[in-house]
Formats: C-alpha cells, sequence, structure tokens
C-alpha cells in the first residue's frame, strides 16, 4: 500500500490552490476582452431630475416620487364567494401595477388578480377605471390587465402621458 506523508498532501493542496488562483486570473482577463466596452445597464435620467450628486437626498427623493409616481396604479380585484350560511359576500383585494404602453396595458403580481371576477384602477384620484385580465403566471407571479376604456385627456397629467410611452429601456413609443 501506498503511503503519503502530511508533507506530501501540503504540497499537493498548495499546488492546486496555486493553479487554481491562476486559472481563475486568466479567466478573468480573458473575459474582459470578449464584453462590450459599455455597461449593459446604462441609463439616462429622466426628465425633471436634478443631478443626485447636486441636490439632497430629500430633494432628491422628492423629484424622483414626482417623477415617476403618476406611472404606477392602484388595482383593486374583487371576487364573489358563497360564505357558510350561502350567501354571497364579495372579497376585496388591492395591490399595486406600473403602467407599461399607452394601449392601458398595465403589469402587476399575479396574486392580486388571482381569482377576481371584477378589476378596477385607480391612478391616485377618487375615479376607478373597469379592467380585465389579459394574461397571468402564477409561477412567477406577473400578470397584465387592460383598462377597458381610454382615458380622457383631463383624467391624466402631461407628466403621466410621458411617462407612460417609455419602456423599461427608456425607449419612447
Amino acid at each position: 500500500m501506498f503511503r503519503i506523508s502530511a508533507r506530501q498532501i501540503l504540497a499537493v493542496a498548495l499546488l492546486s490552490a496555486i493553479f487554481a488562483a491562476g486559472t481563475i486570473a486568466v479567466i478573468d482577463r480573458l473575459s474582459n476582452r470578449f464584453q462590450p466596452s459599455g455597461s449593459a445597464f446604462s441609463e439616462t435620467t429622466p426628465k425633471g431630475l436634478t443631478d443626485p450628486a447636486v441636490a439632497t437626498d430629500e430633494q432628491n427623493n422628492i423629484e424622483i416620487y414626482r417623477t415617476l409616481s403618476p406611472g404606477v396604479v392602484n388595482v383593486h380585484s374583487t371576487s364573489y364567494a358563497r360564505d357558510f350560511f350561502g350567501f354571497v359576500e364579495p372579497q376585496e383585494g388591492s395591490g399595486s401595477g406600473s403602467v407599461i404602453d399607452q394601449d392601458g396595458n398595465i403589469l402587476t403580481n399575479y396574486h392580486v388578480i388571482e381569482g377576481a371576477q371584477k378589476l378596477a384602477v385607480s391612478f391616485g384620484g377618487q375615479k376607478n377605471y373597469a379592467a380585465k385580465l389579459v394574461g397571468g403566471d402564477p409561477d412567477t407571479d406577473l400578470a397584465v390587465i387592460k383598462l377597458l376604456e381610454r382615458l380622457a385627456t383631463s383624467d391624466t397629467s402631461p407628466q403621466w402621458t410621458a411617462h407612460r410611452r417609455r419602456d423599461s429601456n427608456g425607449c419612447i413609443h
């Protein structure tokens, strides 16, 4: 039987560690050559925001809220179920969503609309707009709903109109 001393085990472990570190260093240097020089996540600052390096934290938070909040909506869902005595009782839920295009499509979470028989959307005011389910995926907890009516120009603000025309990459549609 072959016997290995502790000194031989340490030598093999040290050589393995040096080999692994060298391999990682070479792979790291080579991978930088194949990646594009620009960042894949570069974004332009939305209009209406001051450079965060110049603004105070509070002012920066206020500007971000004013710029982005018009694209955020409240989603209200209602389903009807029978109680113990057989009476039909409404069960209500709510959540948030984001306007994703000019056609009135809204991205929300699937659990917000799951089992809903009636959907309504509010843009922060008193008026609710009826909506319907376009599609959903319970595995990713995402759903798309669509407004059933077009918004009148008096119901929308110019900021919301401008914000809803941008996709996640900042492209104007």
